[in-house]
């Protein structure tokens, strides 16, 4: 990542606190820091001021700083982070410093609050942070079409040697295998491998059961820090008819949503589009989770496709679409795909086949 790409990112997260009329900005979600400094531990907080910047962190992560942070002082506290946040501060008589509500507990605040009392002012922040990195640079998109070919590729070669008769387990790990054997730094949640009744469980973990009938698979990959997620549907051996027709239902639904994304367009609307087919069919009570998510530095973030969001669409924003049936007792359809926005409307992102016979992933 370029220096300057960091300068960039800054600089955007300084004009969202002078907007809010703050003097200073706590940053506290790992994937916050960085985006802007490019620091990958797991224990760090980054201040910024209009006229500089530090990232605070402990002794673990010395040597770890030392090399990864671009633009801002690193500081090993050798206590808490108020303590040393306190220090930083000194000077400064009830400074406004604004934090998000989405990465710092309750708990978090009130000890912030006591160590930092007539020097600064926490004040929660009107718009999320997350916000700021929904829209993907160059860079970053070249990162994540990286990370989709990897993580495609891992799933053919699992597709390739777990035909029917394996067991959901070992599907899921010939998938993540490939991935690490890929190049991947790790998944960014638990792969899921569910057939049979089992398929109605949107989140269940892959079992003992053989691969046998409709089988949904939902997997992910990290790799240089990005995220990917998509879900296929497999049939191995007999298929049920009803299942077949969900499917048909989830790929249109898909589809419609795809023709209403644009820069400006309203996430919800993006929802209501493939909701309607699936309520239209008679399936609107099987279908009870949203449409989609942002995807990135995190695989759950902004913007939230929803009924309840109230995210717009820009240019550059990377996100899911995975509508769903699931029929208790019988199993389940879900179909994901990554998906950008560009001023032409939307770019695919994933290249798999979605089809049921396996025989179209092999390798």
């Amino acid at each position: 990542m370029y220096e300057r790409e960091y300068t960039t990112r800054r600089k955007r997260y300084r004009q969202l606190m002078i907007r809010e009329g703050a003097g200073g900005l706590l940053v506290s979600n790992p994937a916050d820091v960085r985006y802007l400094c490019g620091f990958t531990g797991s224990s760090a907080m980054a201040l910024l001021l209009e006229n500089a910047g530090y990232l605070v962190t402990d002794f673990r992560y010395k040597e770890q700083a030392a090399l990864e942070v671009i633009g801002l002082r690193v500081i090993i506290r050798a206590s808490g982070f108020g303590e040393v946040l306190s220090r930083l501060l000194k000077g400064r008589r009830g400074v406004k410093l604004a934090f998000d509500t989405e990465s710092l507990s309750y708990a978090q605040v009130v000890d912030l609050r006591a160590a930092l009392k007539g020097r600064a002012r926490l004040t929660p922040l009107r718009s999320p942070l997350g916000l700021l990195r929904a829209s993907k640079s160059r860079s970053e998109l070249d990162t994540i079409k990286n990370a989709i070919r990897l993580a495609q590729k891992a799933f053919q070669e699992a597709v390739s040697v777990c035909g029917e008769g394996k067991r959901e387990r070992d599907l899921a790990l010939a998938l993540d295998t490939a991935a690490r054997r890929g190049g991947a730094e790790g998944r960014p949640f638990d792969t899921i491998v569910a057939g049979g009744p089992r398929g109605a469980m949107a989140h269940a973990r892959p079992g003992g059961r053989r691969l046998r009938g409709f089988t949904v698979v939902d997997w992910g990959v990290v790799y240089k820090g990005y995220c990917t997620d998509m879900t296929r549907t497999l049939a191995f051996g007999k298929v049920d008819s009803r299942l077949r027709k969900a499917h048909g239902l989830v790929l249109e639904a898909q589809r419609r949503a795809l023709e209403k994304i644009k820069p400006g367009a309203r996430a919800r609307e993006v929802d209501r589009a493939a909701r309607e087919v699936i309520e239209e069919a008679g399936y609107g009570d099987f279908f009870g989770h949203g449409l989609g998510h942002g995807v990135g530095l995190e695989v759950h973030e902004r913007p939230w496709i929803s009924g309840e969001s109230r995210d717009r669409l820009e240019e550059g924003m990377v996100f899911t679409l995975e509508p769903g049936i699931y029929l208790p007792g019988r199993g389940g359809v879900r179909v994901e795909d990554m998906v950008l926005v560009t001023l032409r409307g939307a770019e695919l992102l994933t290249t798999l086949p979605r089809g049921l016979d396996p025989a179209e992933y092999l390798v």
